[in-house]
């Protein structure tokens, strides 16, 4: 008899192991269930992000490269203007070495200037000086 009831209650534990094994199981196709409804549903909502995103990541690239080019023409006129730059200290430079050279031929020329004008207004007073002599005399 002790048989009879082990056998009993190992089946009866086999019955509740069952069933707990098959509410379980239930439970889970319930949850797969929502998550296939629920996937099923932000599938579309996925599909429309990601077209997005590559349109997004396309208008991206196109930025990037226009930006690019854009830069590299700012660059020729950096350089340009770099350029231009240079040019002009080299002409100042040269202006200014050219400069301190006239200013000591200026220096010589009114010098010379200023001795012509003092050779004159000599030659003036002296010939002044002569009429009035010859005046004097002919008084």
């Amino acid at each position: 008899m002790i048989i009879e009831i082990s056998v009993a209650v190992a089946s009866l534990a086999f019955v509740i192991l069952v069933a707990a094994v098959v509410l379980s199981l239930r439970k889970v196709n319930q949850t797969l269930d929502s998550v296939d409804r629920t996937l099923k549903e932000v599938r579309p909502q996925l599909e429309e992000v990601a077209d997005e995103s590559r349109k997004t990541l396309i208008e991206t690239r196109k930025l990037i490269d226009d930006m690019n080019r854009k830069s590299q023409q700012t660059d020729v006129f950096f350089e340009s203007v770099q350029g231009l730059g240079h040019s002009f200290q080299e002409l100042s430079t040269g202006i200014a070495r050219t400069a301190s050279a006239q200013k000591e031929r200026l220096a010589n020329v009114t010098a010379l200037v200023g001795s012509g004008l003092e050779l004159l207004r000599r030659w003036r007073s002296e010939r002044r000086s002569d009429k009035q002599d010859k005046i004097k005399r002919v008084n």
